[in-house]
């Protein structure tokens, strides 16, 4: 008995089991089924909704559409956001990364992030403005199918009618509709879960930023803005990667698409001349300063992240 207890502080603690890391094949399958499988959910709740209201949910909307045709398209588009990116992302995380906590520490979306880096993630994205509308014209310009044509202007229809704000409240609801939901929504699919899993598989971060940028853009479905998107969804995807940190680029989605809304609200009450909705030409010289504009606030949040991990500035 005595050998026996002598020995008994040999045996190592028990370690606490962690599942192995989930395929990343399996993850990214996972993730394709449940977005389509919430879309269609997604949508049948809102034709249950429409058809008890008696409403016509025709998915799109004319330049004179009513307040009431407005708000029914915004609770369309707002279930849909919802189901596909919001729920379908979270579903997904959560069931290759559970329990909750490892879930939410997986999407590095458990530790708040520095302000500055907030503020200068924002800033990155709005200083690529000018860049983005000069590579806009410039995906204008390349030949596209009929097809696809059609469904852009069915697209910008619809959007230019929810754009039609005619007061506060109709702005609160497109900043949550246009601005907020993709921006949580978006980045947990294609940032959290499309990004990451690729860069377990590819060996070069910028390869796997790019791919997920494709994945981004093409997933809107509006290819005469294929490019810029790319472009957005590439600089989205490196303050991710950079900063480790999910509000970091949920931020700085969340700016981009807050500053259209508003702008267009300002443009509607004659507040402001600039109509955001409409082509602009940027001219080759604004896109290079946007571009070395980009560089630079890249390379401060470089110097901001390198100098807080340094071992120096740590007491």
């Amino acid at each position: 008995m005595a050998e026996t207890a002598e020995h008994a502080g040999d045996i190592p603690a028990p370690k606490f089991f962690e599942p192995p890391e989930p395929q990343v094949r399996v993850v990214l399958t996972g993730q394709l089924l449940v977005c389509l499988l919430l879309a269609m959910l997604g949508g049948g709740l809102f034709q249950l909704l429409a058809l008890l209201a008696g409403w016509e949910a025709s998915g799109t909307l004319a330049p004179d559409a009513s307040v009431a045709e407005r708000w029914q398209m915004r609770l369309f588009l707002a279930i849909g956001q919802l189901a596909t990116f919001v729920a379908a992302g979270w579903v997904v995380v959560r069931f290759f990364y559970p329990p909750t906590n490892r879930a939410v520490a997986y999407l590095r979306a458990g530790v708040r992030p520095d302000a500055r880096l907030v503020l200068l993630g924002a800033l990155l994205i709005l200083a690529a403005v000018p860049l983005v509308l000069f590579v806009y014209n410039l995906n204008q310009a390349l030949p596209l199918p009929d097809v696809f044509r059609q469904m852009e202007e069915q697209t910008t229809e619809t959007l230019k009618a929810l754009l039609r704000m005619d007061n506060g409240l109709e702005l609160a609801g497109n900043l949550a509709l246009i601005a907020l939901l993709p921006a949580i929504g978006e980045e947990i699919v294609f940032r959290g879960v499309v990004q990451q899993q690729l860069q377990r598989r590819i060996h070069s971060p910028w390869l796997a930023i790019l791919l997920a940028a494709a994945v981004f853009s093409f997933i809107h479905f509006q290819f005469e803005g294929f490019l810029p998107r790319l472009l957005l969804g590439v600089l989205l995807g490196w303050l991710y990667w950079r900063t480790q940190n999910f509000w970091v680029p949920v931020a700085a989605h969340f700016a981009n698409n807050a500053v259209q809304v508003i702008g267009q609200f300002l443009y509607g009450h004659e507040l402001s001349t600039i109509d955001l909705e409409a082509d602009i030409e940027v001219p080759w010289y604004a896109a290079i300063l946007s571009a070395m504009l980009i560089l630079a606030i890249m390379r401060w949040i470089n110097q901001l992240i390198t100098h807080h991990a340094s071992p120096s500035t740590k007491k």
